[in-house]
């Protein structure tokens, strides 16, 4: 039975070990990223700080508790100076009385309770905006990540797809050698014609091994941009989409931007520190009530410990009538900072319709290079093959091969920079419509 137990066991563990890491797909790596970014995480953190900020300014409108304690011991008990008068002396004449004991212990607790504070109530609303404002940066981080995960993404489709035109133009090579060998040692051939195809299969190989290293680059700047250590493997699908489409156009594209909102939101907070400058001219009541008792002693054979105690409350009054200027010259500066976010608001408007404008055009463009470009490819290879059978057939010269192939080459490199114009033209409306990752 036992034997049967760790049987199966280790069947399983076979069978676990020979598990193929799963392919992820541009949304999976999006979604890890968004999870598991360390700058996504950061900007977490400062939203749960703005988030502390509101409990601070809550706490500023209720009631202070205060506990002070003052322990004194006179080495000489100070006197104060008094009309000798008051005890019989002569008029005119003073004398110095020393009242209270060495040992003095005096203990307070005072309660206090804002009654009327302007600035409370406007910093109440101002740390509001702030978390507002932090959740709109973190979403702005986030589109960011999303953004270099998807151009990193792109790059190695096409890395791998170079790869893949480079393998087969390789396989091609071989099996043309294999036969121009044969035919130079049926003298059909010059010796020539081969060392120009091993030439050519070399240059292929040194551009394969020079993909294969940006390749694992790339997968490396996936790993970092998805929180994935760099000594864990990261599978990811490399089949490429090639009937990609422009998302369906939205009203008002500027709206969804990340970059309006954080400017609005600035610029209400920037007009709630306005008002706090402003509430600064106004008075600040509170109400307190004080419990002490003091605690007054001597040592020795008349030794006295008395103890003091004393209550009261009271509303006190704080106003700062004037203050040299400082704060009619905190709200010219306030003032301008709201008209320079104003101007930052519009001229990023523009920039948002240029950019939507310039992505739009250059997709279209670029989708329609890429039907072109894909026809080239297929008559290339269409061309090569025919080139290749008339070769062989000693119709044709290997020059004409060797050009062929490079036709064919060409005319992969032009589809692949094609689709890549297309990938980044795709990706670039998302991003200028504000659509790279979808508002929550």
């Amino acid at each position: 039975m036992i034997h049967a137990k760790w049987s199966f066991i280790f069947v399983m563990m076979l069978l676990a070990s020979g598990t193929k890491a799963q392919d992820l797909t541009l949304d999976q790596l999006v979604d890890q990223a968004l999870k598991n970014n360390q700058q996504v995480q950061l900007s977490r953190l400062n939203e749960k700080q703005t988030d502390a900020q509101i409990s601070e300014v809550k706490a500023r409108a209720r009631p202070q508790v205060n506990l002070t304690g003052d322990y004194k011991r006179y080495l000489k008990i100070p006197g104060q100076v008094v009309p000798a008068s008051t005890f019989g002396g002569a008029e005119g004449s003073y004398q110095v009385l020393a009242l209270g004991l060495p040992y003095n212990l005096s203990t307070s607790v005072q309660v206090s309770q804002a009654l009327y504070s302007p600035s409370i109530n406007i910093g109440l609303k101002a740390a509001k905006l702030s978390v507002d404002l932090a959740s709109l940066q973190t979403l702005k981080t986030q589109e960011e990540v999303a953004y270099s995960v998807s151009n990193t993404y792109y790059n190695l489709q096409t890395v791998a797809q170079q790869m893949a035109f480079l393998r087969s133009n390789i396989a091609s090579l071989d099996r043309l050698i294999q036969v121009t060998d044969l035919l130079y040692k049926n003298k059909l051939s010059q010796g020539i014609d081969v060392d120009r195809l091993r030439i050519n299969r070399t240059q292929s190989q040194t551009q394969l091994e020079s993909l294969q290293g940006s390749y694992q680059e790339l997968i490396n700047a996936l790993k970092y941009l998805t929180g994935t250590s760099q000594s864990e493997p990261l599978s990811v699908k490399i089949d490429i989409d090639q009937n990609a489409s422009v998302p369906a156009l939205i009203a008002n594209d500027a709206v969804n931007r990340t970059d309006i909102l954080i400017l609005e939101r600035q610029k209400a907070l920037n007009e709630q520190s306005a008002l706090n400058t402003k509430a600064g001219f106004l008075p600040t009541l509170s109400a307190y009530g004080v419990a002490n008792s003091t605690f007054f002693g001597k040592d020795g054979e008349n030794s006295v410990l008395k103890n003091v105690p004393g209550y009261w409350v009271g509303l006190q009054l704080n106003w700062n009538i004037y203050d040299g200027s400082a704060r009619k010259s905190k709200l010219v500066q306030q003032k301008i900072e709201s008209q320079k976010l104003s101007i930052q608001s519009d001229q990023t408007k523009e920039n948002i319709s240029m950019d939507i404008a310039n992505a739009r055009t250059k997709f279209y463009v670029e989708q329609k290079n890429l039907i072109a470009s894909r026809e080239q490819v297929a008559l290339a290879e269409k061309v090569y093959t025919q080139t290749q059978l008339q070769f062989k057939e000693g119709t044709t010269a290997l020059t004409e091969v060797i050009q062929a192939e490079n036709a064919v080459q060409d005319a992969q490199n032009n589809y692949l920079n094609t689709l890549i114009n297309l990938r980044s033209a795709d990706l670039n409306w998302k991003k200028a419509s504000g659509t790279i990752i979808p508002k929550q």
